[in-house]
């Protein structure tokens, strides 16, 4: 049977990234995207809107495409996901690019800034991972000039007001957002993309279940009861990451209204498509108030084969 990382790309048939697909029904309450036309360009220092073109030092800047969301999935290693959750706060995303002659600005130069709150970008534990949802690829950086910037901000967040700001070229300060008189750019959020920064955020718990046996020839069911304690909407994410003797990960996002509770189903079954199926897999499921490893017997499977780094509980 193919075996390794070799396998995940056959047998799932997705990369460990970009799976960010709503597996429940209706769409989901979170991410929120501001989506802007092509934009054109603004001298630097004049007022730009979300979208907008700026010059600065040489270079165009666009910052666009806001997302809100109460937690992110990323790749946590080249095979495996987990879920960093906002924990009361809540996380928003822009697309930032940078072109032309001049060096793209650091990305500790952009901060957001509420009424008369600022906040730094970077979002503590992600660094430069790649990320899954609910946006995808790679932190705008210097060496990748077209990427995301997150900022973590509080949930609700009280402000009429919401501005992405670009500080002057200075030592890089993580965390900490331009000083007000430090300001060359700034790109104004429009007022329906900071609606949904007013809201409650949402409060998971969830529990998995997975039966210690099935036949080698029947899929592993996976179910995952899920209840939104919280007082606002939001956007369950979990992951199930393949610990043997295939490696690969697989993203589950659920949408939940306050007080709502849900089951999702769904199965490990890559081995079906193998000539002989092995004596057991192992998987483990992460998500928000979840960590547990699975290890399920194949009933009438091949010699034991594969085993994975161990996270969470074993069930």
């Amino acid at each position: 049977m193919p075996s390794g990382r070799r396998a995940v790309l056959a047998s799932i048939g997705t990369a460990a990234i970009g799976l960010s697909g709503c597996l429940g029904g209706g769409s989901p309450a979170e991410p929120t995207r501001t989506s802007t036309a092509t934009p054109t360009e603004t001298p630097a220092g004049d007022a730009a809107t979300l979208g907008d073109a700026v010059a600065v030092d040489g270079a165009t800047v666009t910052v666009s495409d806001l997302v809100t969301a109460h937690s992110v999935r990323y790749l946590s290693a080249p095979d495996a996901m987990d879920v960093h959750p906002a924990d009361g706060d809540q996380f928003v995303f822009v697309a930032v690019a940078a072109d032309g002659s001049g060096t793209p600005p650091a990305p500790d130069r952009f901060g957001l800034v509420a009424d008369d709150a600022r906040y730094g970008s970077g979002i503590e534990y992600l660094g430069p991972a790649r990320v899954a949802a609910p946006v995808t690829g790679r932190r705008y950086g210097e060496s990748n000039p077209e990427g995301f910037l997150g900022f973590r901000v509080p949930a609700p967040l009280d402000a009429e007001s919401v501005a992405v700001v670009l500080g002057s070229d200075g030592p890089e300060r993580t965390d900490t957002p331009p000083d007000p008189g430090d300001v060359v750019a700034e790109w104004t959020v429009p007022p329906a993309a900071v609606d949904p920064l007013r809201s409650p955020p949402p409060a998971f718990s969830a529990a998995a279940d997975v039966p210690e046996s099935v036949p080698a020839d029947e899929p592993i069911p996976v179910t995952i009861d899920v209840t939104n304690e919280g007082d606002g909407p939001g956007v369950f994410r979990a992951a199930i990451n393949q610990q043997g003797p295939l490696y690969g990960a697989e993203g589950i996002d659920r949408s939940l209204a306050a007080g709502e509770s849900a089951t999702h189903g769904t199965t490990v079954d890559y081995y079906l498509d193998d000539d002989a199926a092995p004596g057991r897999v192992r998987f483990a499921v992460v998500g928000p108030d979840l960590s547990e490893l699975f290890e399920v017997t194949l009933d009438g499977g091949g010699t034991p084969a594969g085993t994975g780094t161990t996270t969470g509980a074993t069930h």
